[in-house]
């Protein structure tokens, strides 16, 4: 929103967290992450490089705030109030759903420790206090949970592909991955499901199977 001064002149909308936080993500989804300096972020903002170290005092700060604002709109609600199974579903969905839209943010996500990000460490907490209830041991969380982001990276980054990827070229002599292609169609059209969701639901099924198998308490 911009103010407007006694001579009705408009004034720069005020700089604060939420509006360099949107800008930067904004950056980082049109340029990519090594694309955001200070200097391109002020420029995007229409401000001078030392107004954005006003308020941010580095890169670093920055990044933070946008991983806050992707923690934010993951959804942790299932946590504790259904099981482990359906709570980490919940959260894998929304978590691909987001990054879908915005596939170039998990270059930040991978970039910036949790260390920097209080609301981002809550966020884990809350996942890792649900495996304890489940009976999980310590040592197996931390890599089930780095297992299921990164299946969830390479599903986002997918989703930008066709749906028809593994269908030969018709005279290229592959008669089984042909065969094999038109059942996996006939399968997706059955199912009325788009192929990515389809092939995301059956990745998950079987890695959360796979990880309580191989680590689970069992409850």
């Amino acid at each position: 929103m911009f103010n407007y001064g006694g001579r009705g002149r408009p004034r720069v909308a005020r700089l604060d967290r939420e509006r360099i936080t949107r800008a930067a993500l904004a950056l980082i989804q049109s340029d990519g992450l090594q694309r955001l300096t200070m200097r391109s972020l002020a420029e995007r903002l229409g401000v001078s490089p030392g107004a954005l170290y006003h308020h941010a005092d580095s890169r670093s700060t920055v990044l933070a705030w946008v991983q806050e604002e992707i923690s934010g709109h993951l959804n942790v609600a299932g946590f504790g109030a259904m099981s482990l199974r359906d709570a980490l579903a919940q959260w894998a969905w929304s978590y691909l759903r987001f990054l879908r839209a915005r596939p170039r943010l998990v270059d930040l996500i991978v970039a910036v420790p949790v260390s920097q990000t209080a609301d981002t460490s809550r966020m884990y907490q809350r996942i890792v206090s649900a495996f304890r209830a489940a009976g999980w041991y310590d040592r197996s969380i931390i890599p089930s949970l780095s297992a299921l982001e990164t299946f969830i990276f390479g599903a986002a980054l997918d989703s930008a592909g066709p749906e028809n990827i593994y269908e030969p070229e018709p005279n290229a002599g592959a008669p089984a991955l042909g065969d094999t292609q038109a059942a996996f169609a006939a399968l997706v059209q059955e199912t009325g499901e788009h192929e990515h969701d389809l092939v995301f639901q059956l990745g998950l099924d079987a890695m959360l199977t796979g990880l309580q198998m191989r680590w689970g308490g069992g409850r």
